[in-house]
């Protein structure tokens, strides 16, 4: 992705414009029309403004509902009437990561381009995302793809190749960088599938014998497991 890309690279310069003495009823049909939910209110130039398609339908159901005598008739209604407070304003030579912030914080699914005064393009949140502006306080590697086995990740860290293993108990014992403990896990979970009261599976011979394995006294995976008055135990349990 470009990091200097630039309002000026992805803005329309053709855009949706209407004025404030313009009919209400003519402007909502252009909204209809040309399929779009906001229109840019200029005032010779300069954006004063923003007629948004839920404000216009409003403000016709209304008047229609309302009758002449209660109000004016829909036909006498402008933009002015019912426009909204100014698109969020940005320059032509700001960042798409700018744009990005203006968005968001507005709360705005577009932005006005002004250059000395006048409005001369507008860029949605569609234009932004496309054009591969990073979301705010993410960063692009937050769209990418997880680094491959062996590659450095954003944080520093190396993920092993054990991260394709194809079970939950490989991925516990290979993903480490600790090859010890990565075989006493294998041996937990092995020793967890064989006995399924969730004690281990000491192999020990005679009594005093020692194998690796979990206690079944306390439960901690030690090296050493005896055999202890028909319990596979480990040193400090087999003490007491």
């Amino acid at each position: 992705m470009r990091t200097d890309t630039t309002v000026r690279d992805v803005m329309h310069r053709e855009f949706l414009g209407v004025s404030e003495s313009d009919s209400l009823p003519d402007a909502a049909a252009l909204l209809v029309d040309e399929e779009t939910n906001c229109l840019v209110v200029v005032r010779g130039g300069e954006p004063v403004g923003r007629l948004e398609s839920r404000d216009a339908l409003d403000a016709l159901l209304d008047a229609t509902t309302a009758g002449s005598d209660d109000g004016p008739a829909p036909a006498d209604l402008t933009v002015a009437d019912v426009m909204g407070p100014p698109l969020p304003a940005v320059a032509p030579d700001d960042s798409l990561a700018a744009v990005e912030e203006r968005l968001v914080a507005e709360g705005a699914d577009r932005v006005v381009a002004v250059a000395d005064g006048e409005a001369v393009g507008v860029v949605t949140d569609g234009d932004a995302l496309a054009a591969g502006a990073p979301r705010t306080g993410t960063g692009t590697e937050a769209f990418g793809e997880e680094p491959a086995a062996g590659e450095p990740g954003p944080d520093g860290a190396v993920l092993s190749t054990a991260a394709a293993a194809d079970t939950d108990a490989e991925r516990r014992a290979e993903a480490t960088m600790d090859p010890e403990a990565a075989e006493r896990a294998a041996v937990a979970t092995r020793d967890e599938t064989a006995d399924t009261d969730g004690g281990a599976d000491a192999t020990g011979g005679a009594d005093g014998g020692s194998t690796q394995g979990v206690c079944e006294n306390c439960g901690a995976l030690v090296p050493d497991l005896v055999t202890a008055n028909g319990q596979a135990v480990c040193p400090n349990c087999r003490e007491i």
